[in-house]
């Protein structure tokens, strides 16, 4: 094993155990620390994160706005580090306590057609806990995910998902798990707000093209299963906000890469609509618009 890998994990063994001993709300102090220490001494990606905040909210001229907004966006990601190291801890209360869920009759609507159901985010609130809720409202789900570096965290990670009832598919086997469950009528979590390189397709994305990942239209015109958007919102300490929006339909005309790109396009919409709302929930730490868009301006819908 790597040292750098043995350093991390033994920092994350330390911090399920550390606060697992605490409560909720002095949990959520450690968090919004550990956000803060990242954005101020460490810094990693700051100028980044601040970069897209700047060209999103064309607030290039005002540094002093975009640092807010900026270690806003750093205290969320220390407080989800933190409640997750406590649920994978095993040390939180069930997972009910913490929950409001609304528009859950989209998903009861959606299985009704019998072809499976595409739950699509993105890397937006605790979207860890988006997909245990899944589980525990008693929908079988699969959930791709990406095999981390450190083999021994990718262990731990892909146990706590198995015991938040999360079926779990890597990248590689994707497509034929992703297939098999639709079959079996069955919920599939994506999430699909990452850059996906030259071979995505190009889709405006808060006000700038950007690659994406082409896979949840693909799935759904050539199944029929319907995509239905979700998101998880934090209220307070350990609570959250469920909201589960409208079905999005992919209906094939014949002209798969023009499906691909509406489709594609309508659920984007959705998500960016939420992380105007509410913008500190957003992993702007990801380069999501390293791929130029192409010359030819039609490649953007």
């Amino acid at each position: 094993m790597k040292l750098s890998h043995l350093v991390e994990y033994a920092g994350l063994r330390l911090l399920m155990l550390l606060t697992g001993r605490l409560s909720p709300s002095r949990a959520a102090w450690v968090g919004n620390r550990l956000g803060d220490l990242a954005f101020h001494v460490i810094g990693t990606r700051r100028a980044l994160v601040m970069e897209h905040l700047g060209r999103v909210y064309g607030d290039s001229g005002d540094a002093a706005k975009l640092r807010v907004m900026s270690r806003s966006v750093y205290r969320h990601l220390g407080l989800t580090a933190v409640e997750h190291a406590r649920l994978l801890a095993g040390k939180t209360t069930d997972l009910r306590d913490r929950l409001d869920i609304t528009g859950q009759e989209h998903i009861d609507c959606a299985r009704q057609r019998g072809r499976g159901v595409i739950l699509v985010t993105g890397h937006f609130g605790y979207w860890e806990l988006l997909g245990a809720t899944v589980a525990l409202l008693g929908y079988p789900i699969t959930v791709v995910a990406k095999k981390l570096h450190n083999p021994t965290v990718n262990r731990l990670m892909h146990a706590g998902r198995e015991k938040l009832g999360m079926a779990v598919a890597s990248m590689e086997s994707a497509p034929s798990a992703i297939f098999r469950a639709l079959r079996r009528n069955e919920c599939v979590g994506l999430l699909a707000d990452q850059d996906a390189g030259p071979g995505g397709v190009f889709v405006e994305f808060l006000g700038l093209g950007a690659s994406t990942y082409q896979g949840p239209a693909l799935f759904a015109l050539r199944t029929g299963a319907p995509i239905v958007p979700c998101f998880i919102i934090r209220s307070g300490p350990e609570c959250h906000r469920v909201c589960f929006e409208a079905p999005i339909e992919a209906v094939p005309t014949g002209d798969e890469s023009a499906d691909i790109a509406r489709t594609t396009q309508a659920y984007t919409d959705v998500l960016a609509r939420y992380i105007l709302d509410y913008p500190d929930h957003w992993f702007w730490v990801h380069r999501r618009w390293k791929t130029p868009v192409p010359a030819d301006s039609s490649h953007v819908q």
